[in-house]
């Protein structure tokens, strides 16, 4: 069994049922971050908070990629998922070839393989149409 590597340590919770997205809260103007912030970007005070990210979301734009990439072979899509909090996440896309994607669309969160790299699997997050 290959040895999993999350792609960065600090972005999500790996479970057997689920997983969640990492993001911060700026406890002073309630600005919400993904990847976590140790400062608000907003406000700039220091005080955050850790918070899990919702789930789900939805989809607020999308690419079709031609052109295989480093981890990703040719077509893959890529999606700007909209989460509540007014917070937008890029995301590779699961499950995507035989449905039509759309703004507006509701996507869930994925935590799984995004690729091999030698004896390892190297695991991250992507966001899949909700049937």
């Amino acid at each position: 069994m290959a040895e999993k590597i999350p792609i960065k340590l600090g972005l999500f919770t790996e479970s057997t049922e689920e997983g969640t997205l990492l993001g911060s809260k700026c406890k002073a103007c309630h600005k919400i971050f993904f990847p976590p912030a140790s400062f608000c970007y907003e406000c700039l005070a220091e005080d955050m908070e850790e918070i899990n990210l919702s789930r789900t979301g939805k989809l607020y734009s999308y690419t079709i990629s031609h052109m295989p990439s480093s981890g990703f072979k040719a077509p893959y899509a890529l999606g700007w998922i909209e989460l509540p909090g007014g917070i937008r996440i890029t995301a590779p896309l699961k499950q995507w070839e035989d449905k039509s994607l759309r703004a507006g669309m509701d996507m869930e969160l994925v935590i799984d393989k995004l690729w091999d790299e030698n004896d390892k699997e190297i695991i991250g997050y992507w966001f899949k149409p909700v049937l």
